[in-house]
């Protein structure tokens, strides 16, 4: 990889007798946006606290920009972290907010007042440095989270799960937001979640994290399909599991009469839910597999089909993806 900004070199963390990180070892190129991901439990949050120095590593290196930064404080390290609540200061106006960390800053910023009116601009809070977060949007508070962290100038920006809080249509609205300012700033980006949609939607690679351990990293293309473990393929999303290998379910076609190389079986429930149907198929051997459809492609036959219906499922061999039990990157 080409101009590492962060290498984790076999890091362990332990919470007693956790381990909460597990021999994680990754290289973050600079200028990118990259995803942990991983269900809750699965050490994504306690990394991203051994990058920011909340937390030191019981083993490994943490090297940041070429320097070894174990034992560096939090406060000396050349990173800034967003937090899923923001942590503003609701006696400080927007303006005297985003400048906190000016105070502490280094290098020292010549013009803070002209620094604070171009980052807000920059986040899109222009003429609302005068209000008091308790008469924002959480998107507006979002915004200045960001602003506060990017005005130091970050070698890394740390996000842990920045959007959690936020409502569905906001939520997706800040992703947008949130990838295109990444884009303009040219900042690396580390970005905490659960949510695979979100990792999918803001990330140049991601690593999909499991019992403190990192089962693959790899692109958001080559991570949703081609998933190297069973646990991936689960996790990011609903598969059809084979001996030996998976298949996902907008890979499936069905087939309302008897098809060559097709899977009999019959229609255990089917789920409407606008551009697609989702459909839940019983195999003769019992196997429960699930098709995703596109409504407008798919045949009279088989949009009349309902429950206890034969019918017959079929997929392209070059959609099947070989699993390696057990492995990690």
């Amino acid at each position: 990889m080409n101009d590492v900004i962060l290498r984790l070199g076999a890091v362990e963390k332990h919470f007693g007798a956790t381990a909460a990180v597990n021999g994680v070892t990754l290289e973050i190129a600079r200028g990118e946006f990259f995803a942990l991901l991983g269900p809750s439990g699965c050490g994504k949050t306690t990394l991203l606290r051994l990058i920011a120095g909340f937390e030191q590593p019981d083993a490994g290196r943490v090297v940041l920009d070429g320097a070894d930064v174990a034992g560096v404080p939090a406060n000396e390290r050349p990173v800034n972290t967003v937090f899923q609540h923001y942590a503003l200061f609701p006696h400080l106006i927007v303006a005297e907010n985003v400048a906190f960390g000016l105070r502490y800053g280094k290098p020292k910023i010549e013009n803070p007042k002209s620094s604070i009116e171009e980052i807000l601009k920059l986040v899109r809070m222009e003429g609302l440095g005068a209000r008091k977060p308790d008469q924002l949007s959480g998107g507006q508070k979002q915004r200045v989270a960001l602003a506060r962290a990017l005005i130091l100038h970050p070698k890394v920006l740390l996000l842990d799960e920045p959007l959690a809080a936020l409502d569905v249509k906001l939520r997706k609205e800040m992703q947008v937001e949130l990838k295109a300012l990444q884009r303009r700033v040219g900042i690396t980006f580390i970005f905490v979640t659960h949510d695979q949609e979100e990792a999918l939607t803001l990330a140049d690679r991601v690593a999909v994290m499991n019992l403190g351990k990192v089962e693959q990293v790899g692109t958001t293309e080559e991570v949703f399909e081609r998933p190297r473990t069973k646990f991936v393929a689960d996790f990011m999303g609903a598969v059809n599991f084979f001996d030996g290998f998976v298949v996902r379910p907008e890979k499936m076609r069905l087939h309302a009469a008897a098809t060559p190389g097709a899977v009999e079986g019959k229609v255990e429930s089917k789920v409407y839910q606008g551009e697609t149907t989702r459909w839940l198929v019983r195999a003769a051997d019992g196997k429960l597999l699930t098709a995703v459809e596109q409504n407008d492609g798919v045949s009279d036959a088989v949009s009349r089909l309902k429950s206890g219906d034969p019918v017959w499922v079929k997929w392209n061999k070059r959609h099947e993806v070989p699993m390696e039990e057990g492995r990690h990157a």
